[in-house]
């Protein structure tokens, strides 16, 4: 579920001007579940080009509108609460720069109604790759895909993202591994924020079984990867001054959803990155695979006034969030980790119902 906070006056603007029009697109593709905002809606008091016409078009739309005065109202003064909805967009009556500041402390999208960017959630871009091309990585490739979009919450879901192609023996599933973890440290890198003031939300699913048919060599390899990523969230506390939790969930065929999961996706608050073949994409600035990585704003295949189109990136987004909140809910899982801070123990259980990925958790996320 997609939800706006934003005053009446920039609703009317955009619903009976239809400005911006990227907005009008949005709000009109049926996707938006939810309208917020400040003013108190008494309909008796409206007259006909008023908040009730507002009010009847996004309802049309399959819009709930709301009143939430007291919440955004409250947000200039105590700007950390955006984090009870970190995956909405907040377009509030405020100065641009308090808004660009509250965007870079708590990775939502806020921006004053003075100032809008109406390109914030279209943006697409592409990129055809071929085995062995040089000059390319993770950091290459969101440079060139314009990649500015904050986010709070990460997810990335590929059930080989530590796999060999082909078994081969320990050596060759240990160099899968590494490469997984390459992988993943050059997406973090490139996407965490330099400036957060809270704590940043990392999920990995993943299927530990293809490691080893031995228990006891994939337990290793799973606790190596619990290792890695407890010493780059270790680095990052010390280089960039806020703590990542990550969640790790092992699936396999007996798992709930597992075939659901197996598109490969990179999942944040406004955006998706999907590969044809694999997440282990790169390895020393050349490309691992002939495949297509797209990355998508969440409406940048809007289409108005036609809710049940073609797929938009949002309905991906939310169809996979759905399949893993489900896996979760359910509790089994192969294998499940959090590492919370890297003097911690990090225990590895069966059971994944702690994930607390805000992606997960947050109520303003279900289908």
């Amino acid at each position: 579920m997609f939800k706006v906070f934003a005053n009446m006056d920039f609703l009317e603007g955009v619903l009976f001007d239809k400005t911006p029009k990227n907005w009008y697109n949005i709000f009109m593709s049926g996707n938006v579940a939810e309208v917020c905002v400040p003013e108190e809606i008494a309909d008796e008091e409206i007259d006909p080009m008023g908040s009730v016409d507002i009010v009847g078009n996004l309802q049309l739309q399959g819009t709930i509108v709301k009143t939430e005065a007291e919440y955004i109202n409250d947000i200039p003064r105590n700007s950390r609460r955006v984090l009870e909805n970190p995956n909405a967009v907040f377009l509030l009556d405020i100065d641009a720069k308090s808004a660009e500041d509250i965007q870079n402390r708590y990775g939502v999208i806020c921006q004053s109604i003075e100032a809008i960017d109406d390109n914030v959630l279209t943006k697409a871009y592409e990129y055809d790759l071929s085995d062995g091309q040089e000059g390319i990585d993770w950091a290459v490739y969101f440079d060139k895909s314009n990649h500015t979009l904050p986010s709070n919450a990460l997810i990335i879901c590929d059930r080989y993202m530590f796999s060999a192609d082909s078994k081969s023996g320990p050596r060759v599933a240990q160099d899968a591994l590494e490469l997984g973890l390459l992988n993943i440290r050059g997406i973090l890198s490139s996407i965490l924020p330099k400036r957060h003031n809270d704590e940043y939300n990392v999920l990995i699913v993943f299927d530990s079984s293809t490691f080893d048919k031995n228990e006891d060599q994939e337990n290793r390899m799973f606790n190596s990867i619990v290792k890695n990523l407890k010493d780059y969230a270790d680095v990052i506390k010390k280089t960039r001054h806020y703590k990542i939790r990550f969640d790790l969930i092992s699936v396999d065929h007996n798992c709930i959803n597992y075939k659901k999961l197996h598109n490969r996706r990179i999942i944040s608050n406004y955006f998706v990155v999907r590969a044809d073949y694999k997440l282990q994409a790169f390895k020393d600035n050349m490309s691992t695979a002939t495949q297509t990585i797209f990355y998508d704003a969440l409406f940048s295949k809007i289409v108005p006034l036609k809710p049940n189109g073609p797929d938009s990136p949002i309905k991906s987004q939310l169809q996979t969030i759905e399949s893993i909140r489900e896996l979760i809910q359910n509790g089994c899982c192969r294998k499940y980790a959090s590492i919370v801070d890297k003097q911690e123990e990090t225990g590895v259980t069966n059971r994944c119902g702690t994930c607390t990925n805000r992606l997960m958790t947050n109520n303003s996320y279900t289908l």
